[in-house]
């Protein structure tokens, strides 16, 4: 079962990530996040994110998802 501290986690990488980008302003972290983890994602074999948060190794799986894509590395 999902946490509500892997979605606080999650949502506030989301928002440093934003910031860190330089344009913030008018982001919603938590909305954007919600639509990512009922997508399929390349990076995950298709799968939803909401799926792989579910797994053992989930929240750790995810934020190398989301940092990779910051660095523009894809995997």
């Amino acid at each position: 079962m999902t946490s509500n501290e892997d979605i606080t986690s999650l949502t506030a990488l989301v928002q440093r990530m934003v910031d860190e980008s330089g344009n913030p302003q008018g982001f919603d972290a938590r909305a954007w996040l919600d639509h990512w983890l009922v997508s399929a994602v390349p990076a995950l074999g298709g799968r939803r994110p909401l799926d792989v948060l579910k797994e053992p190794a989930g929240l750790d799986l995810l934020r190398g998802v989301l940092l990779n894509a910051q660095s523009g590395t894809f995997s």
